[in-house]
């Protein structure tokens, strides 16, 4: 959404400033807090350094950043004054693209600052453009502490045509949630490091055959763990070949495998390397954290009787949604 007048920029850019969005370099830390006892045009009128700059969340913490500083918030006013400030579309807590939502634990909508008719609406039995229920997910990441998800959602102007979109959602109380995002590109998730990763692990599982590719796929100390990257593959009927990191699952067949929340990822992964290859979200734990993060990654076919693939996991550290 843009602002015609200079004065709502002013305290648009004074909100982002206030709640940990305008940086001059990437955060280091946890958010920062709220003022006590504030309002929302409070937290405007406190903030004596704004500029009329914009700087929307772009990175996966700043996002997170913006959702936990909205439902500190909201503890501290009380949910009725909450809700009708994150529905507002003209409000402080619209961002350009960026707008917070908030829904009850039962998938009714409550703030939707772009498409007001949808109070009140059921959103549990909505399925996004490729067929994921992802409401009951979210729902799902903010009983369990929070969480990112992928999705898509319509653009909040134009035809509010369907875009990817990655959220942060959490619990502010028990009987409702809020969440925001970010609008992204397959491109920015998918860069030119990982499908380079991905091409060298192929064309050397080209060359050197099956036994011995996936031999150094599961090498931990092998060419092919790099940083938090590393190799899985799986044959065309969904049994393991590679796992460096969970090695007793090599040879465990996982076709009707399913993630924390319910998705048949092994399944998707095989269809979509059948298909040219491309992008598989899901949710893993990381091993570098033990966490269950979302999970995306890149996989493709290597000579039409198994694949391989690489991803990364959408934490607390700077994965870039926006260009």
């Amino acid at each position: 959404m843009r602002h015609g007048l200079s004065s709502i920029l002013v305290i648009l850019a004074a909100l982002a400033l206030a709640a940990g969005c305008i940086q001059t370099s990437p955060p280091a830390g946890t958010s920062t807090p709220l003022p006590t006892h504030t309002t929302a045009e409070h937290i405007v009128s406190s903030n004596t350094t704004a500029s009329t700059g914009h700087h929307y969340p772009a990175t996966s913490l700043e996002i997170k950043e913006y959702v936990d500083n909205a439902a500190s918030w909201a503890k501290e006013v009380g949910k009725e004054a909450a809700i009708a400030a994150f529905h507002n579309a003209s409000g402080p807590f619209v961002n350009g693209d960026v707008y917070v939502y908030a829904l009850d634990y039962s998938g009714i909508a409550l703030a939707l600052p772009f498409q007001p008719g949808m109070v009140g609406t059921d959103f549990r039995p909505l399925k996004d453009a490729a067929g994921k229920p992802y409401t009951e997910t979210e729902i799902q990441l903010a009983k369990g502490g929070g969480g990112y998800i992928l999705y898509h959602y319509p653009y909040p102007s134009g035809e509010q045509q369907s875009t990817l979109k990655i959220s942060y959602v959490r619990a502010v109380e028990d009987t409702y949630w809020v969440g925001a995002g970010v609008y992204t590109r397959e491109d920015l998730l998918i860069d030119n490091e990982l499908r380079q990763f991905v091409a060298e692990a192929r064309a050397y599982a080209l060359e050197q055959g099956r036994d011995r590719a996936t031999a150094a796929f599961n090498n931990q100390s092998g060419p092919f763990i790099r940083g938090d990257l590393y190799i899985f593959a799986y044959d065309y009927n969904g049994t393991v070949l590679c796992w460096p990191y969970q090695p007793e699952q090599v040879g465990v067949n996982r076709l009707n495998a399913t993630d924390p929340v319910g998705n048949h990822h092994v399944k998707e992964f095989i269809d979509v390397a059948k298909s040219g290859g491309g992008l598989v979200d899901y949710y893993s734990v990381n091993p570098f954290t033990n966490r269950t993060d979302l999970k995306i990654s890149y996989v493709t076919d290597v000579d039409g009787t198994w694949m391989l693939g690489a991803g990364r996991y959408v934490e607390l550290g700077q994965f870039i949604l926006r260009a």
